[in-house]
């Protein structure tokens, strides 16, 4: 795939995924806009690509704020090649705990987020040349959009969410030229969701991946085509195994929430 001169936006961008992607898609050739929340964060980023790239500051649970940022990138573009719906915030914790304040901001942040971005800078999508691969819309949600964890009520209801809303626009977008893509990772070290903890544990310590793995495997997706890419290959089988499962799942999480408690 050739990606000289595609225009790629990259919300969530300021760390972790978002970051490692724009600077692979930069070597890559492609013209790179970056989004997030923390304007320092950004120019800093913007400063480290190879090449002429750009950013916007914007906060993608806040309509207004994702259309001032889709009218500044049409303004300058006129279109957008690849949509990269990155940016999300952990669980606000066990929902015996949370306020509702505190889930409304997971949900509005990941969910509505995606809905946001993908929604308003459909008409960018739109003036893009087709090629087969662009434009796509990537929407990174999560193995917990799959599998259930406890503590996390509202990420998981939100990355549920976004797997529902990509397997939507897989259908809905397929007339217009446009493809939909979710990319599901597994434990990832970044700054939002901290791993150092698990990382020690020797038991599963293993399992957890840096951002760059998972850049690449997003990138490498929209390169095949893929419509969903679990970056770790034993997710897969682990996933299968819980739809076989079936309702006996619960009973296997029941009898290991009586000797490990999961309400903390």
């Amino acid at each position: 795939m050739d990606w000289t001169g595609k225009i790629c936006l990259i919300t969530g961008a300021s760390s972790g995924f978002g970051r490692e992607a724009a600077k692979l898609l930069a070597r890559r050739g492609a013209t790179v806009i970056v989004a997030a929340r923390r304007e320092d964060k950004l120019q800093e980023l913007v400063g480290e690509l190879e090449g002429d790239h750009t950013y916007v500051t914007c906060d993608v649970s806040d309509l207004d704020s994702v259309r001032a940022m889709v009218e500044q990138v049409g303004g300058a573009f006129g279109r957008l090649d690849v949509l990269i719906n990155n940016a999300g915030i952990a669980t606000s914790g066990p929902p015996t705990k949370s306020t509702s304040e505190e889930m409304e901001k997971v949900i509005r942040t990941n969910l509505l987020g995606t809905i946001y971005c993908q929604t308003e800078f459909l008409p960018l999508l739109d003036a893009a040349p087709r090629n087969g691969k662009t434009p796509v819309i990537v929407n990174v949600a999560s193995m917990g959009g799959r599998i259930p964890v406890p503590n996390s009520a509202d990420y998981i209801a939100s990355k549920f969410g976004v797997v529902g809303f990509t397997e939507a626009a897989w259908h809905d977008f397929a007339a217009r030229g446009i493809r939909a893509m979710m990319v599901l990772p597994g434990l990832a070290d970044t700054e939002g969701f901290p791993m150092e903890e698990i990382r020690a544990n020797p038991l599963y310590g293993w399992a957890v991946m840096g951002p760059k793995r998972v850049a690449e495997a997003l990138i490498r997706g929209i390169e095949k085509g893929t419509f969903e890419v679990r970056v770790q290959w034993w997710l897969g089988p682990v996933y299968h195994m819980t739809v076989m499962l079936g309702p006996l799942r619960r009973y296997v999480a029941g009898a290991i929430r009586k000797k490990v408690p999961t309400d903390l």
